[in-house]
C-alpha cells in the first residue's frame, strides 16, 4: 500500500464530518492508500459517522481509551500498512490534489524520509481574529505557509495537520511522545514537532511540499480572546519544553530574565487598558510567559529558551 491516512478526533463529530467530506472530493488516481480514523473518545457517535463513509472511502476505525492524541497515533501506526504515513486532524480541508502532491512529493525526494505541507486557515464567516499581528498569530491558528520553495527545511516548520513520514521511520520504535500533545485542556503542543525535530537530530531532515495543502478550519471560539490567552499559555509550556539548557541564573524555579518580561508585560496591560488591539497583545505576551515560567517550574532546571 502506498498512503496511510492517520487522524486522531476527539468530540468535534460536525467538523469531522466536513473533513471526511473534504475527502471524499481527493484525487488519488494510480494512488493506494487507507484512511484510519482513531477516535479518542471512544464515542459511538464517531463510530456511526466513520462506517457512514465505507462505500464512499477506504475507511477504517479505531478507538484509543488512553486519553492523549499521541496514544491514538501511536496505536494507529501500529496497524497502519502504507509505505508512507501521512499525520492530519479532524478539522482539515484537503484540497484535492493533497495526497497526490504529497506522494509524488516523496518520490522527488527519495532520500528523505519527513515532509511537510502547506496549511492556510478558514475563519467562520470571513471573520478575522481579534490579534492578527502578534508573532503568535501562524502558531495559534496553525498557518504554514512560509513563502518558500520546495527542499529541506526546518523541522519545527513541520505541523500536525499536513505532515508525511516514511513508515520505515517507525519500523525500530520510533512514537510519538505521550507526554505532551493534546490532552484535556492544559498539555503542551507541539507534539509532533517534537518528533520531527528529534529526527533531524539523527539527521534525517524535512522536505516542504507547498503544492501538497489543507485548509484548517477555525471554530468561532477560537476567535475569543479567552481562547487566544489559552494557547498562548500552552505556547509558552511548549517553547520552554522544545528549548536548549542555557547557563542563565533561576529564580524561584525558573530563569530570572522571564519575571521581568512578565512584569513588563503587566505594565502594557495597564498602559494600553483603553487600546484594545495592543492591550491584547500585551496579554498574549503576558500568558505566554506566564506558561513557560509554570513549565519550568514543574520540570525545576528543564530547559531555557529566550523570548527577546
Amino acid at each position: 500500500m502506498d498512503i496511510s491516512v492517520i487522524l486522531a478526533t476527539y468530540n468535534r463529530n460536525d467538523i469531522l464530518t466536513k473533513t471526511l467530506d473534504s475527502f471524499c472530493n481527493l484525487n488519488v488516481a494510480g494512488i493506494d492508500w487507507e484512511l484510519i480514523v482513531v477516535d479518542n473518545a471512544n464515542d459511538c457517535i464517531v463510530s456511526t459517522i466513520v462506517n457512514s463513509y465505507v462505500s464512499k472511502l477506504p475507511i477504517h476505525y479505531m478507538a484509543e481509551v488512553r486519553k492523549g492524541k499521541n496514544h491514538a497515533l501511536n496505536t494507529a501506526i501500529e496497524i497502519a500498512k502504507g509505505s508512507l504515513y501521512v499525520f492530519t486532524d479532524d478539522d482539515v480541508i484537503a484540497d484535492s490534489n493533497w495526497l497526490v502532491e504529497m506522494w509524488e512529493g516523496a518520490q522527488r525526494w527519495p532520500e528523505h524520509s519527513v515532509f511537510g505541507g502547506k496549511i492556510l486557515p478558514v475563519f467562520p464567516s470571513e471573520n478575522i481574529p481579534i490579534s492578527n499581528t502578534h508573532p503568535i498569530f501562524n502558531g495559534a491558528y496553525v498557518v504554514a505557509d512560509w513563502n518558500i520553495d520546495e527542499g529541506i527545511y526546518d523541522a519545527h516548520r513541520v505541523w500536525g495537520p499536513n505532515m508525511a513520514i516514511r513508515s520505515s521511520i517507525f519500523a525500530n520504535g520510533r512514537k510519538f511522545n505521550t507526554s505532551i500533545g493534546p490532552c484535556g485542556k492544559n498539555y503542551i503542543p507541539g507534539s509532533e514537532t517534537e518528533l520531527t525535530m528529534r529526527l533531524e537530530k539523527e539527521g534525517l531532515h524535512s522536505i516542504y511540499l507547498p503544492n501538497s495543502l489543507v485548509y484548517h478550519q477555525i471554530r468561532p471560539e477560537q476567535l475569543e480572546v479567552k481562547w487566544l490567552y489559552g494557547r498562548a499559555y500552552r505556547y509558552g509550556r511548549s517553547y520552554a519544553f522544545h528549548n536548549e539548557n542555557k547557563n542563565l541564573p533561576y529564580l524561584l524555579g525558573a530563569p530570572r530574565y522571564l519575571f521581568r518580561l512578565l512584569l513588563e508585560s503587566t505594565f502594557k496591560r495597564v498602559r494600553y487598558l483603553f487600546n484594545t488591539s495592543k492591550r491584547i497583545d500585551a496579554g498574549i505576551d503576558f500568558w505566554v510567559i506566564k506558561g513557560a515560567i509554570d513549565q519550568y517550574r514543574i520540570e525545576p532546571g528543564f530547559r531555557v529558551g529566550h523570548f527577546q
